[in-house]
């Protein structure tokens, strides 16, 4: 039976450190086929020039949110030979490594100045990676719930968008379809980690 996660576990749970780095070392090697389930502070445009609008939507100032995504169909792949690979030759250079130290190389790193760790996705939009979110709403009260439809359309429309292209790529040459990208997340923000069944399941089963 696949674990339940309630609004307040999913605020709060974060993976076993041990569990999860053995894991990956084990899924590392197929590179194929896992996904988790992870939370995130989104970034708002101009969120003092659409005060009023939010003010409109939840009745008071600009409330807390927090982001859920669940990945899955995620890949283990090495940035710069995934990158070299749609190249003549051999000549791309990552500094998305400054800083960190593998623990598990393509899938943990860790973070030189205080040791933290961060699970790296790796991905393509021609991969078959998928990507689901919801919003939980923090409200004024202290208590919070899962955004509405119409809050969640909302948060959307007022979402920033960071560029999610690698300029160097496709200075490159490389067809964006081919662009390798690279998110981390932080282990404190980590859900769970699991083939990718298993976290299908697992957000079947939250309670909404």
């Amino acid at each position: 039976m696949s674990k339940t996660f309630g609004i307040s576990e999913l605020g709060n749970a974060v993976v076993n450190v041990f569990d999860t780095i053995a894991f990956c070392k084990e899924m590392s090697l197929c590179k194929f086929g896992w996904g988790f389930i992870a939370r995130s502070t989104p970034k708002f445009r101009a969120p003092k020039a659409t005060a009023a609008e939010w003010v409109e939507q939840f009745g008071d100032v600009m409330p807390s949110v927090v982001k859920i995504t669940k990945v899955t169909n995620a890949r283990a792949y090495d940035y710069e030979d995934a990158v070299n690979r749609q190249l003549t030759k051999a000549d791309f250079k990552s500094d998305a490594l400054n800083g960190y130290d593998w623990v598990v190389p393509n899938v943990i790193k860790r973070a030189q100045k205080d040791g933290s760790l961060q699970l790296t996705l790796l991905f393509k939009d021609s991969d078959k990676t998928t990507f689901e979110t919801f919003y939980i709403v923090f409200n004024f009260d202290g208590t919070y719930r899962f955004a509405t439809e119409d809050e969640t359309t909302f948060i959307k429309n007022h979402l920033y968008v960071a560029p999610n292209k690698s300029k160097k790529q496709s200075e490159m040459g490389i067809a964006d379809k081919d662009v390798v990208q690279v998110r981390n997340y932080k282990f404190s923000n980590v859900i769970a980690v699991g083939k990718t069944p298993q976290i299908e399941e697992m957000w079947a089963n939250i309670e909404r």
